[in-house]
């Protein structure tokens, strides 16, 4: 489907014809400097797997909008690149490991080959940050709060770019101790061997 920009300029329609053509010249010249909209590009795809961008996206805990702003790319076309079975230029790869800032070796998927030992430990310190923040987001007494703290400053103290990391989000209510679930409210028929009905 086409669309059509129609922009009516008043400051144009009202102006002397003297000012008119220098009024239209500024105008043309903000038309060409704006940049193009981007369109989801088509994507190379291969018959295995050949990179693992979306599993070291995901460790990283990084959106793929994050990855557009960092990238400049669209989302949609991110989507078809982090495919496993996406055959990405260096130029597509490189852009990626400066996103995730990962080096690009571990963007490529190698048969028989784990993820590097930087991302898993990456990977578990966010883990344990989130468990740390939410422990300190609960604490319902002061040595729990002191010790969750703690916690929290000597994982930043250890890896910085932690600093902001959010707690685990929690779904729904939790019930309180004199609230039963849903399946104590249902009738459950008991059917004992032997008995008569």
């Amino acid at each position: 489907m086409a669309t059509v920009d129609i922009n009516f300029n008043l400051l144009e329609a009202i102006a002397p014809a003297s000012l008119r053509s220098t009024i239209v010249a500024k105008r043309v010249k903000a038309n060409s400097a704006a940049k193009p909209k981007r369109f989801s590009k088509d994507v190379d795809q291969a018959d295995q797997t050949v990179n693992r961008i979306a599993l070291v996206r995901q460790q990283q805990e990084m959106s793929l909008r994050s990855v557009a702003r960092h990238t400049g790319v669209d989302v949609r076309t991110l989507r078809k690149q982090e495919k496993p079975t996406a055959n990405l230029t260096l130029t597509e790869l490189t852009n990626w490991a400066n996103a995730l800032d990962v080096p690009v070796k571990d963007l490529i998927d190698v048969p028989g080959q784990g993820l590097a030992s930087p991302i898993q430990q990456r990977a578990q310190l966010i883990r344990i940050m989130k468990s740390a923040v939410s422990i300190q987001e609960n604490a319902d007494c002061e040595s729990m709060q002191a010790f969750a703290d703690t916690l929290v400053s000597q994982l930043v103290e250890l890896m910085p770019e932690l600093d902001g990391i959010s707690a685990w989000p929690t779904y729904g209510q939790r019930r309180g101790s004199e609230e039963v679930g849903r399946a104590a409210e249902q009738y459950m028929p008991v059917h004992v061997a032997g008995a008569a009905s």
